[in-house]
């Protein structure tokens, strides 16, 4: 019993000496904020697309830029580019990307959403293959100001390029390829917000 004590003693200044008393109260924690998003890991080809819309909705911009691939490339409608300019469009990659998104978050300050497929996600068409999948279909952007101004939507169709990567399933391409109603595009989204540098 002597030896327990003894050596329970002993360990009890060594912690002490280590890293000051064991028993003063730690630092508190920052809460979480949920600045990032909850972030799915991609073990699936449509766990990049739940990423992607936590992403648009979170302040930071860690699970959008997670779900890129390096050689991401964005390919806007023909009607796009007429209307805003193939200069605006030019080298569409990555890092391009992710300055639109920063911009589009200092302005649309209130609630972001994504709508991929319908309501639960589903496609016009959805090819899975062993390492790359493609999904086409309509996608939804609704953007708030926060300031009380209208919602702002954005859509279209578009197909959506995916591969898995030694860190699980990443976008490498997002190809407009048609309106939806009257609604302006992804791509005018994008050109405009990037025209407006």
């Amino acid at each position: 019993m002597r030896a327990k004590m003894a050596l329970i003693i002993v360990l009890l200044t060594l912690l002490t000496a280590a890293g000051g008393c064991v028993f003063e109260p730690r630092k508190a924690e920052l809460p979480d904020t949920g600045d990032d998003g909850t972030w799915i890991t991609p073990n699936l080809p449509k766990d990049v697309f739940v990423n992607l819309i936590t992403g648009l909705a979170a302040d930071a911009n860690s699970n959008y830029e997670r779900s890129l691939d390096q050689n991401f490339t964005f390919i806007p409608l023909t009607e796009d580019v007429s209307a805003l300019g193939s200069e605006v469009f030019e080298g569409w990659n990555k890092e391009i990307e992710m300055e639109m998104l920063t911009r589009l978050k200092g302005i649309f300050l209130g609630e972001r959403t994504f709508q991929f497929g319908d309501e639960n996600m589903v496609f016009e068409r959805e090819d899975i293959d062993v390492g790359y999948a493609e999904f086409e279909g309509e996608y939804v952007i609704t953007l708030e100001t926060g300031d009380g101004s209208p919602v702002e939507t954005y859509a279209g169709r578009a197909i959506f390029y995916l591969e898995k990567q030694t860190q699980g399933w990443m976008l490498t391409r997002w190809e407009d390829i048609d309106v939806s109603g009257s609604f302006p595009s992804s791509g005018y989204l994008r050109g405009t917000l990037r025209g407006s540098n």
